[in-house]
Formats: C-alpha cells, structure tokens, sequence
C-alpha cells in the first residue's frame, strides 16, 4: 500500500457518493465505510513510517521537480492518522446530526474533499501542491458552512470565505517569488536552494508564505472570521473544523520554516513570537467575552493556537516536541468538546449557557464525560494537556513573554470553562426543557470515545511523547541552524 492511498480513498469515495446522488439509500453506510477505510490507511501509513522511517511515492514515475511527490515522516505521518480517525468519529456523530436536506445536498462528498484536502496537504512534498489541497479545503468547507441555506451560515460562510481566499492570493504570491528565486516548488529542493538565494529575498518569501499560512491558522491580527463562522453550522461540520482546520496553517507553517527556509527564522522568530503571544492573549479574553458555548471554544481555540508554533521560537528538540505533544492533544481535545456541546444542544436547545442549567443533576454522565476534555484543556494535572503544557513552560522559560502569556491564557482558560461550568451544570435549571428522548448513540459514541482516550493518554502519556520527540528529531537540521548547540 503507498503513501497516495491516504488522499486517494476519501477522494475515490467522494466520486462515488457523487454518483449515487439519486440513490439516498446507504449513502450513509457507504461514507462510514470509506471512513473506517480511511482511518486505516492512516494507522497503517504511520504504523510503516515508524517501523521503517520516511515514505516517498512520485506519481507515474515522474522525478521532482516534474511529478507529483507525495512524502510522509513521523510529523506528518502521525497528523494524518489523527485526522482519519477524527474524519471517522465526525462521520458517525454525522449520523443523528446531519440532517437529509444536506445530505441531499452533497454533505458526504464534500465532507470526503475536505478530508482529501487535508490528508493531501499534510503529505505532499511540493509547494504547489499544497496550494492545490488547501483550495480543495477551501472550497468544500465553504460549502460545508453554508448547507442548508440558513442566514446565519451564509453570513459565517461569507466570514470564513472572504479571509481565506485573500490567505490564497498570498499563497500564489509567494509560490511565485519561491519559483523566481528558486527554480522549483519541490521542498526538498528547496529546502537545498533557498539557503543560496538573497537574505532579504528570502525573508521576505518567508514573511508572504508565513502569513498566509496565519491567516488560515487563525493567527493575530487575522483571527476574527474563526469565532463568526464556526458557531453557525451543523455541530459535526464545527467539530472537524475546530478540530482540524486550523492546525493544517500550523502544519503549513512549521513545515516551511523549519524545513524549507530555516536560515530565515532568526529574521521572523522575533514577529512571530509577538504574533503568537497577542493571538494568546486576546484570544483567551475573547472566550470571557461570550456565553455562546461554540463561540468561547472558538476564542479558545485561539487562545492555544499559538502554542504550537513554540518549536520554532526556541529552536530545541524539547520545545518542538512539547509543542506537537499539544497539537495532538489539542485536536483531540476541542473536537471532543465540540461534539459535547452538540449533546448538551440535543438535550436543551440551547448553546447560550445564560438560558442552559441543572445538568449534572439530570445527565451525571455528560458532566463526567464533559469534565475530561475540559480538564485537559485547563491543563490540570493529571490530564492529557498537562503534560505538554509542562514541556512548553520549560521551553518558554527562555522567552519570558512566551511564558508568561502561556500562564496567562492557562488563569483565562480556566476562568472560562469555570463559567461554563457553573451556569450550565452546577446551578439550577433556569428554564424548564422539554423532555427529549435519549441522545441517539451515533451522537453519544464518537464522544465519549474521544473521553475515553484522552483519559489514556493522561494516565499513559510516555508513548504520545516518546512519538513526539522522534517527530520533532525530523526537524535537526533547524535546530542545527539557528541554535548551534543542539
């Protein structure tokens, strides 16, 4: 099996879901198939790449820079596997979530584009391919936001759309700056010719590719369409964005700097370091800001985004893994929650935590189930976010600001989920709800699933950090160049 089947299968499943648009019966059996399939690829590429090291596959033979190169380490690998599982569980709470208006309207194909896209992106080994799967990202979850019609997502549409395609206007840009100064898009290539090229030149391919690559990630000042469009659509739709979106412009980011251009990191680490911390901060202030349950996650989504760029901004092995631990971790995490706020939805209305009360009382479970990811969040010890967050305080000890905001947000985050916590479970019932009927099981699995592992990872989390740190190996030569001791 090779390293293509990871973007081939959701794409190969799309078609087909196109070609049984008429025929409603078993579209969704079909798209929790390719799903699982899916998923599988995923372990079993990242299974390959741990056993036998980096997997390279070039399209019809033809040699870089003219084919299409797909490569996968244990840092791309490993975001894959992630993804395809997290594709999976969003496809079974798709389920009893996605109504069959939008699956009438093509919500699985463009569900398995958007997966496509992103598998693609973590895997290719050439810039214009890259470009090439975030447009296919784009263009399907734009669609996403906007099925079903409703006023509301259309203006969330519009919120994530209109940022995005001017992220792809400087996407293009810099592809041709890099190929004008370069000769190829190929990264491994690249990574050999742009340490030959301008210094000023250099830095600024760097400035255009790394803004792009923050806008998508939703880094300061380019962070206001993610709370405005993720709280409009369906709750499985959100949870897959929030989940992993936005860690796809990390990706992007810590690719091209710490593999491409690493000679050019001392002239951005400075911008980027105030970027990340005022991302932090504001995003952490915005999530006290509000009482819509997706829009607090949003911010704090924000809020911790940053983190995960603390790999380049001190240039260690440690920091790098440490801040990979938290990304994993993190998708994980806001995917999980984001599919308990859909329960807590399922089972009140509301998403307004002013109008939501009285549910441990009534759903002691949720609150136990809910109680995990929200921990994890905080970074209470024991739990999964913990550990990272530990790893992160010891790198960011270097860069007093860093550190001091990452106290900062962790004070916010857990002032935050305190609030919710309070309004939506400790106190009384502020309205009577109408009594639902239980919550479907394809709703309540991916959830405590996702629970459930995130408990393991805080109980055993030796192996995510043991794979971590080999990940974060990958990236020597960086450290190598911009901090000569390592």
């Amino acid at each position: 099996m090779s390293v293509i089947f990871v973007v081939l299968i959701p794409l190969l499943m799309a078609a087909l879901l196109v070609s049984l648009w008429n025929v409603p019966k078993g579209r969704k059996i079909i798209a929790l198939i390719g799903s699982a399939a899916h998923a599988l690829a995923g372990v079993w590429l990242l299974t390959t790449v741990i056993q036998s090291g980096a997997v390279a596959k070039n399209i019809s033979g033809w040699i870089p820079p003219f084919g299409i190169e797909f490569r996968a380490d244990i840092f791309s690998a490993t975001l894959v596997a992630l993804a395809s599982f997290i594709g999976l569980c969003v496809t079974i709470y798709a389920h009893s979530n996605i109504d069959d208006e939008r699956t009438n309207f093509g919500f699985h194909p463009l569900f398995f584009v958007l997966l496509g896209g992103i598998s693609g992106a973590f895997v290719t080994a050439d810039l214009f391919n890259m470009f090439v799967w975030f447009e296919c990202i784009l263009l399907s979850s734009f669609v996403l936001l906007g099925l079903g019609g409703e006023k509301k997502q259309l203006r969330g549409s519009l919120n994530y759309v209109i940022p995005n395609l001017f992220s792809s206007m400087l996407f293009l840009t810099g592809l041709g700056l890099i190929y004008g100064a370069t000769g190829t898009l190929n990264m491994a290539q690249l990574a050999e010719r742009t340490a030959q090229i301008n210094p000023s030149t250099a830095a600024l391919i760097t400035v255009v590719f790394v803004t792009a690559f923050g806008l998508k990630a939703a880094l300061f000042p380019f962070f206001s369409w993610l709370p405005n469009s993720y709280h409009t659509p369906p709750t499985a739709v959100a949870a897959l964005f929030a989940g992993l979106l936005t860690k796809v412009g990390i990706y992007a980011i810590i690719r091209f700097v710490g593999t491409i251009a690493p000679t050019t990191a001392a002239a951005i680490i400075p911008i980027l370091t105030i970027i990340c911390v005022l991302t932090i901060v504001i995003g952490s202030i915005g999530a006290l800001a509000h009482t819509n349950l997706r829009k607090i996650l949003g911010y704090l989504l924000i809020g911790h985004i940053a983190f995960m760029l603390l790999g380049l901004i001190v240039p260690t092995q440690a920091s790098m893994a440490a801040a990979y631990f938290y990304m994993l971790n993190h998708i994980l995490v806001i995917t999980c929650l984001f599919f308990f706020v859909g329960i807590i939805q399922w089972h009140t209305g509301q998403i307004d935590i002013r109008k939501i009360g009285g549910l441990q009382a009534k759903y002691p479970a949720l609150a136990v189930g809910m109680a995990i990811p929200t921990l994890s969040l905080i970074g209470i010890p024991p739990f999964s976010g913990f550990w990272p967050k530990i790893g992160l305080l010891q790198a960011a000890s270097e860069t007093p600001l860093f550190f001091a905001s990452i106290i900062f947000s962790s004070f916010l985050t857990l002032l935050a989920m305190a609030k919710v916590w309070m309004n939506i479970f400790w106190r009384a019932e502020v309205t009577e709800t109408p009594e639902m009927p239980p919550c479907p099981t394809t709703k309540a699995l991916p959830a405590y699933l996702l629970a459930a592992i995130i408990l393991v990872i805080s109980l055993f989390p030796a192996p995510i950090a043991d794979l971590t740190n080999r990940a974060a190996s990958e990236f020597a030569p960086y450290f190598q160049i911009n901090r000569g001791d390592q």
